[in-house]
């Protein structure tokens, strides 16, 4: 118990210092702000998912005393509460796969529910942002995006200027465009990089504790994820309802529908992960496809449609059926 306690305290520590570091300034500092959730993660899956939780509250309460209280409040909401729920599901499904006499590898369904676990904290904070100007009388979401996003391309434009370089109105055309997307989905683009950042630190993790420990963590494959129901059944109602709303609760709608779709996107990915197994070309392959993932928002949404077929037809099932005969 007292080893676990100073163990947590010191990953409570580094987590905290990891953040603080951050905020310093510098970009090679700012870049540690990322790795913040790494410590109480690699504690978490070993197994220790309570003492993680400890150690979160404690790296809160160390930033509460030596920062200021929204940083520590901001910490809880985006890195302990987030970490605490993660590590406790999936040790807790890991035991219930262990006892009932299963690999290590969780049950599709199993991995499923942790990656739509992960898009709780974004939806939350999204809904948490538009109830609380929905009760403010003088601005609302958007109008506070619309500055945002103003704020932002002038300051652009004043660079582009600064460095003597035209505006042609091809580039007039790609800063409207940019600020319209600002506009209308810069909470889900933030809710998407934070998730994405979330999943690196729990692959890092398990690669920790795999290369140097003891333990077994939980194998995340994205070829075995099986959403809930309620995840796509969330995702076409938004849709629709942005696709015949304005005003907030269209902006709202998107930005919902956008964050949902990460886990289906995940989903998605798993089919061509399946499907690239036997052809001797995968890392090639997986190579090309994550580039133009990364370029093309269009390759982003076919992979968003993947994963919806797939939740309706079961295209890794069949793979892995047709897998089983040859």
């Amino acid at each position: 118990m007292r080893n676990n306690l100073l163990l947590a305290l010191g990953t409570g520590l580094l987590s905290a210092v990891l953040l603080m570091i951050a905020a310093s300034g510098p970009l090679m500092g700012t870049l540690l702000a990322y790795l913040t959730p790494l410590p109480l993660l690699i504690l978490g899956l070993s197994g220790k998912n309570y003492f993680a939780g400890v150690a979160g509250a404690l790296a809160a309460l160390l930033l509460f005393g030596l920062t200021t209280p929204m940083v520590a409040v901001i910490y809880f909401f985006l890195v302990v509460l987030p970490v605490t729920l993660f590590c406790d599901s999936a040790t807790q499904m890991q035991r219930h796969a262990s006892y009932h006499g299963a690999k290590a590898d969780l049950s599709s369904a199993t991995v499923g529910r942790l990656c739509a676990l992960i898009s709780v904290t974004p939806v939350l904070l999204l809904t948490i942002l538009f109830l609380y100007f929905w009760f403010q009388q003088n601005e609302n979401t958007q109008a506070v995006l619309s500055k945002t996003a103003d704020s932002i391309m002038f300051t652009y434009q004043n660079a582009l200027i600064e460095k003597n370089i035209a505006i042609s109105p091809e580039v007039g055309k790609q800063l409207v465009l940019i600020k319209n997307t600002l506009v209308n989905t810069a909470p889900a683009l933030i809710g998407i990089f934070w998730m994405t950042l979330f999943l690196i630190n729990a692959m890092i993790a398990r690669h920790v504790l795999k290369r140097f420990t003891q333990t077994s963590p939980v194998a995340f494959k994205l070829s075995q994820i099986k959403l809930p129901h309620w995840v796509i059944i969330t995702f076409i109602s938004s849709g629709l309802i942005a696709a015949v709303s304005d005003g907030e609760l269209g902006l709202y709608s998107i930005n919902l529908a956008a964050i949902i779709a990460f886990p289906i996107l995940l989903s998605g990915l798993g089919v061509i992960h399946l499907a690239t197994e036997k052809t001797g070309y995968k890392k090639t392959i997986l190579f090309s496809v994550y580039t133009i993932i990364l370029i093309s928002r269009w390759a982003a949404l076919m992979l968003v449609f993947i994963g919806m077929i797939d939740h309706f037809i079961k295209i890794k099932a069949k793979i892995e059926s047709r897998a089983a005969k040859l």
